[in-house]
């Protein structure tokens, strides 16, 4: 696939004929073009990265090329170094999760959001935070909203599906959904010490119940508790909220 790196030659100085060769004009100052995002697909599917391939950089997304196996797109993401690493959850040499792994062992710039199929799960949200996901989104997301959460992702934050935390219920899909969270800004300082254990509990699985009792609190101090981290962190989810906290190096897990 060809790269979409051609970089146009300078427009050249303009004479006026009779002038003198002296007499030279510049042209015109233009605006620079908007920052562009980068990304190279890792999916097994040859319509999936053909088609995002064609549709993303009507969005300001540029793909700068796609493999089929995680192999090959582990030496295309070192290749090339996107600002985002678009991988399937489910590739024919190793799972999605498997080739983040790689990818954040080795240092690269690259930030990495899982394209998962159909609606995400906590398990799997939880799995792609600890081993070091920006992302997630789901394949039933518009290629307007794939596109806005790739530049949320490459501006500094994070994009997590949240149908998890919803008990069944699918978040409506819109482009208002990417969740920023800018590196320079740690909102975790905001939290007491009660609501970083609370959260830390809940990060490692605990259910409302199981928190309440390890820590000897009520059920009700602990949804509390949670109820603020998620406003002080402005999180819309338990699982977002764990994001941040992960990123942030607030909690370990």
């Amino acid at each position: 696939m060809p790269l979409l790196d051609h970089q146009p030659d300078a427009a050249p100085a303009l004479s006026l004929p009779g002038a003198g060769a002296s007499r030279q004009f510049a042209p015109p100052d233009v605006a620079p073009p908007p920052t562009v995002t980068s990304v190279v697909i890792v999916d097994p599917h040859p319509p999936v990265r053909e088609g995002l391939s064609v549709l993303l950089p009507a969005e300001g997304v540029t793909v700068l090329g796609g493999a089929s196996t995680g192999a090959g797109g582990e030496a295309l993401i070192a290749r090339h170094e996107p600002d985002i690493a678009l991988v399937a959850a489910v590739l024919p040499d190793v799972d999605g999760i498997g080739l983040l792994r790689r990818l954040v062992g080795r240092g690269l710039r690259s930030a990495v959001v899982l394209y998962a199929d159909g609606d995400d799960d906590q398990e799997r949200s939880a799995s792609a935070v600890h081993a070091g996901a920006a992302g997630l989104v789901a394949k039933r997301r518009t290629i307007r909203e794939l596109a806005a959460a790739l530049r949320a992702v490459a501006a500094g934050g994070l994009w997590f599906e949240e149908s998890a935390d919803r008990a069944g219920q699918a978040a409506p899909p819109s482009p208002s959904r990417p969740l920023p969270l800018p590196h320079a800004q740690r909102r975790t300082a905001a939290l007491s010490s009660s609501e970083l254990r609370v959260l830390a509990l809940v990060a490692e699985g605990g259910s409302t119940e199981a928190t309440a009792e390890a820590l000897s609190l009520s059920p009700h101090t602990v949804r509390t508790h949670l109820r603020n981290v998620m406003r002080k962190l402005e999180a819309s989810s338990r699982a977002h909220a764990v994001a941040i906290a992960i990123r942030e190096a607030a909690i370990e897990v």
